[in-house]
């Protein structure tokens, strides 16, 4: 979508600025500004009606490209759509090439680019996403001829501020026709098996999708339904109720899918009451504490592993220096990470904060874990500090046990788990052996901290961590 400084350059008085002179005038009053998309069915524009100063959207195909009727259903179709969230129409227009629609432009950012940027929202969200989706169809149902929207995925779906917004209408059918149907092959990922066959789609078609599209939020972007079974990090981030919804969504059959989108909405309307009443886990966000037991333990090194794996899997994380080292910007500084004008260091798609000498901290409210690295936990008042899984780091070698013992209180809690690091296997099964087994995990090495090819005994070593959260 266009940026706001962009923008303020073709607003005035309908005189476009300096930079847009070279910018063509299609009919004698469109002034396209960008392109905002190419795919297989054409390619879209944000232009500027001179005379008017007003911004909208073009759709352009070629005449002889195999989907132009599809471009033509569409300007039908939206026609007859009025609906604050469904784009206008304004006008058609063609030459001996293409056809175009000249439709109201919908601010906002693609879903689709929000999944890339932001990774797996907040359950919270995601229903309430689902719910303004179904409206949307339930408007498309109440039409004097209803119509089946069977194209749904984070391409098709615009978000601004909490307001969801539906376009693309081209693979949509008249529901009582739509046995004839001609184009609604949907989207690869998030159709409904019966679209692929000659079996003609009913309202459990959208369920499908619907259960496609919030599946793919779950999973943070891309999409897969055989690959996303038994998705342990979705397990984690999200109430089984939840996830109950849209596994019968997602029945590969439709009669055993929600029989209407209305049914559907209900199930996730109720799902929201018992969510933000607390009658289910909250799944809102996550601290994580790192601390050793004695200095150079490896509580950084640790705490960026699980930084940066659990953004790797869609988990937006932060990590928090939380001691008064300094090692963080001394690391990244090395790294070639940069320091955001919000102080929080970017590197590798990870996030990166340090505590010390902030007056103010930076609004990390989106973030869905927080890995705080306290460098040494210090026992005061005989207790560790706040949060959802605490991590003690400790070496085991028998000089260093020492310092064990007065942590190990503190490990009968699922929530505290003991790392040892710095150990082979022999010496991790010695270690183990002296202490009459206890809930000890051994630290698998791994020299980089921000790697992303990790061995499988440090994914299994992070998943059994993050099965914690």
């Amino acid at each position: 979508m266009v940026e706001n400084a962009e923008l303020e350059s073709y607003n005035k008085s309908g005189i476009p600025g300096k930079e847009t002179m070279n910018n063509p005038v299609w009919f004698g009053k469109y002034q396209i500004i960008k392109d905002l998309g190419k795919g297989g069915s054409g390619e879209v524009y944000l232009a500027r009606h001179i005379k008017l100063s007003s911004l909208c959207a073009i759709k352009r195909i070629s005449k002889v490209h195999t989907l132009h009727e599809q471009l033509l259903h569409e300007a039908v179709i939206l026609k007859n759509l009025s609906h604050p969230c469904i784009p206008i129409i304004y006008d058609f227009e063609e030459d001996e090439e293409y056809s175009y629609i000249i439709e109201q432009y919908m601010e906002g950012i693609l879903l689709k680019d929000y999944l890339k940027r932001e990774g797996r929202p907040k359950e919270a969200f995601i229903l309430s996403i689902g719910i303004s989706i179904c409206d949307l169809f339930l408007y498309l149902y109440s039409l004097n001829d209803p119509i089946l929207y069977l194209d749904l995925n984070p391409g098709n779906i615009i978000l601004k501020g909490n307001t969801v917004k539906l376009i693309d209408f081209g693979a949509c059918v008249y529901r009582n026709k739509a046995e004839i149907r001609k184009f609604s092959l949907g989207a690869k990922g998030f159709a409904a098996p019966e679209l692929k066959t000659k079996a003609a789609p009913d309202e459990r078609s959208d369920v499908y999708a619907i259960g496609a599209l919030l599946k793919a939020m779950i999973m943070g972007g891309g999409y897969n339904h055989k690959e996303s079974k038994g998705d342990k990090t979705a397990e984690k981030l999200y109430t089984k109720e939840l996830l109950r919804i849209l596994q019968k969504a997602l029945r590969h059959q439709s009669v055993l899918r929600y029989p209407t989108v209305a049914m559907l909405k209900k199930k996730l309307i109720e799902q929201n009451r018992r969510y933000k009443s607390g009658k289910t886990i909250s799944r809102e966000s996550y601290t994580v504490a790192v601390g050793g037991v004695h200095n150079r333990t490896g509580t950084t090194h640790l705490s960026f592993l699980i930084n940066s794996y659990l953004n790797s899997q869609g988990v937006k994380s932060i990590y928090i220096e939380r001691n008064t080292s300094g090692h963080l910007s001394e690391v990244l500084n090395r790294e070639g990470a940069e320091l955001q004008s919000d102080s929080i260091w970017q590197l590798k798609g990870n996030s990166y904060l340090t505590a010390a000498g902030l007056t103010t901290c930076p609004e990390i409210s989106s973030y869905k874990v927080i890995i705080s690295d306290y460098g040494v936990f210090k026992l005061e008042k005989d207790e560790l500090p706040e949060a959802d899984l605490k991590l003690i780091t400790a070496g085991g070698k028998v000089w260093e046990r020492e310092s064990i013992k007065q942590f190990l209180p503190k490990l009968n809690k699922p929530s505290v788990k003991m790392l040892l690091n710095y150990l082979n296997g022999k010496q991790f099964r010695d270690f183990m052996k002296d202490y009459g087994g206890g809930d000890f995990i051994r630290i698998p090495y791994e020299p980089d901290p921000f790697t992303s090819s990790l061995a499988d005994d440090m994914k299994d070593f992070l998943d059994e961590l993050i099965a914690e959260l």
